[in-house]
């Protein structure tokens, strides 16, 4: 199979089994609210950006491991590949026993974090052990799928964990209608995690045979062990930045304000991350592609991050309209007018949402190409501009989550926003500084047709009222023409648009 073909499979897996993995994810947290109710979700969600503050341990490793693999995997070479599965089993193993210890000594802390409203609820304690457990044994397996990865097998990966996943689902909402309890809820989540690495473990070793017997000692050369080292820091650098931006954000809430506006808030986040993940992982799926074609054909690699970068823009200029207008009356059919945030709020999400996504194929590259180690401060600043802009929203004018939306989306636009496509051209494409200045222009300028759409569904918002699902229904509509006619006149003549709709064309034909 060719990397088309791997990048297609990938893509139209990833999409059939997402969508249903979504609305099942919908059920169950309708289902906790009403059994539960917002400090419940409020504490599910502090512990979990607890966790994922502990998960920094793995360094961003995952994609520097997938990067190594790239080139012993083209020329067969299973020697290599053994040598390096090997070292990745030990790393991880290392890893899932650092997290259990080091959350461990967080017991005594957890009063602090999830404050007095979190102090009433009762088994706090063997609930986060529970999700520490979970956290930590999910890293036993992981170099298993790392294989998986690389090799364009994501498919693979997303069949179980669709097939699991959703039994486990199917088994909270059930457990949690008729056994309203939290410690069964987090249970049936390390059991799904169990369940999951063992089934990929052995559908690895069916794929790749000569990886039942790995060497005790991997032998790894001085130059590997050096790229190897260089950008495991860099990929420290870049998940530490990620996790203080993200993770922070729920642990912030509680200790300034409370879990009840952190519960309300998971609401929003986990529409938001849906979606987001959903665009992410599908375009994700083409790492290992770009990652093979950085060693193949190098020469179509501006080409293809070009496109890349237009059709993450054209996806946010249907997506973010659509959010702004409906993600109100959603809470509200979803879980009742009491879990809904201002309007204010809703537009410091979508934008927020719309920043964090048109990183996407900088990302993508930087992974593929094993640039970690050149971005290594990037992250590290990131993270010192969101805290320093969300504690000073928080603590000097109490502004609570709009305080901690306008930090991230400040830190995204002082830095991050371009920089990380300046790490591609420069360091991937090798453009000179000129070259360099004038890509990210036109980038820049282009994204500000963003600005249209948004103006343009503020207004219908103010004029079209109801609720209910035949109104979210006809927002949708109403949202998707006006979006398509501006688009249409915006973009029409664009090479990519010309090109998708030609290749439309040609397939009616056949």
């Amino acid at each position: 199979m060719g990397r088309r073909s791997y990048a297609i499979k990938n893509i139209v897996t990833m999409l059939s089994t997402y969508i249903v993995m979504t609305v099942l994810s919908f059920f169950v947290r309708a289902v906790f609210v009403r059994q539960l109710g917002s400090q419940y979700l409020g504490l599910n969600g502090v512990l979990s950006s607890m966790l994922s503050v502990l998960s920094i341990s793995d360094l961003g490793m995952e994609s520097v491991f997938a990067f190594l693999l790239y080139k012993p995997l083209a020329n067969k070479d299973h020697i290599m590949i053994q040598n390096f599965v090997a070292l990745f089993r030990k790393v991880y193993n290392l890893v899932g026993f650092f997290i259990l210890v080091v959350g461990m000594t967080l017991i005594p802390f957890l009063p602090a974090i999830i404050g007095k409203q979190g102090e009433r609820i009762p088994s706090v304690t063997l609930i986060y052990v529970i999700l520490l457990i979970n956290s930590s044994i999910s890293y036993l397996f992981t170099y298993n799928r790392t294989i998986l990865n690389a090799s364009q097998k994501n498919y693979i990966i997303t069949s179980v964990n669709f097939f699991l996943v959703s039994i486990i689902n199917i088994c909270q909402i059930i457990c949690l209608v008729l056994f309203p309890s939290m410690i069964i809820y987090v249970s049936l989540f390390l059991i799904s995690t169990v369940l999951t690495n063992i089934v990929l473990s052995r559908k690895v070793i069916k794929e790749y045979p000569f990886l039942s017997n790995l060497p005790s000692k991997p032998k790894i050369t001085t130059s590997t062990k050096k790229v190897l080292i260089h950008n495991t820091i860099g990929g420290l650098s870049n998940k530490l930045g990620s996790i203080i931006v993200f993770a922070s954000d729920n642990i912030l809430l509680s200790i300034f304000v409370n879990l009840s506006m952190v519960g309300l808030y998971s609401n929003y986040t986990l529409v938001m991350n849906s979606i987001t993940s959903l665009i992410q992982k599908t375009f994700g799926t083409l790492t290992a592609s770009v990652g093979n074609l950085s060693v193949q054909e190098p020469e179509r690699s501006l080409k293809i991050f070009d496109q890349l970068n237009f059709y993450i823009m054209s996806i946010i200029f249907f997506v973010s309209p659509q959010l702004l207008t409906l993600l109100r009356p959603l809470i509200v059919f979803w879980l009742g007018e009491h879990y809904v945030l201002s309007q204010y709020i809703v537009l410091l999400i979508v934008i927020n949402f719309a920043l964090q996504l048109s990183r996407t194929p900088s990302l993508i590259f930087i992974d593929a190409y094993g640039l970690q180690w050149i971005q290594k401060w990037k992250s590290v600043i990131e993270s010192i501009l969101n805290i320093v802009l969300s504690v000073i929203m928080l603590k000097y004018y109490h502004m609570g989550l709009l305080g901690i939306l306008i930090g991230t989306i400040g830190s995204t636009l002082l830095f991050v926003l371009w920089y990380e496509p300046l790490i591609v051209t420069r360091y991937a494409f090798k453009l000179n500084l000129k070259s360099q200045i004038k890509y990210l222009g036109n980038m820049f300028l282009i994204r500000l047709w963003l600005i249209i759409p948004t103006i343009v569904s503020w207004i219908i918002i103010h004029f079209i009222k109801g609720k209910g699902i035949y109104f979210l229904i006809f927002l949708m509509i109403v949202n998707f023409i006006i979006s398509m006619m501006l688009f249409l006149i915006i973009f029409g003549r664009n090479s990519d648009v010309k090109y998708l709709y030609q290749s439309l064309l040609n397939r009616e034909k056949n």
